[in-house]
């Protein structure tokens, strides 16, 4: 499994990153990472559940990735 690295975490020590601003690879590694649908829905819909609306929303890639993360999940290929 692809954890984000010490270097990364060093990276982004100084604030928590708020995941609509990861780099592609990085999102992809968080998204590796999410094992459960409760999980999932909480990054999928952060702004909601954060009571944070001034947050950046989804770019397609994200939003595809999201999608191709529960399909794994509810397939068992995660």
């Amino acid at each position: 499994m692809d954890m984000l690295t010490e270097e990364d975490l060093k990276r982004l020590e100084w604030k928590a990153p708020d995941y609509g601003e990861m780099t592609e690879a990085d999102f992809v590694r968080l998204l590796k990472a999410v094992t459960d649908l409760v999980e999932l829905e909480a990054i999928a819909n952060r702004k909601r559940h954060l009571n944070m609306p001034e947050l950046r929303g989804w770019n397609n890639f994200q939003r595809q990735a999201i999608l191709q993360r529960k399909w794994e999940i509810l397939n068992g290929r995660g």
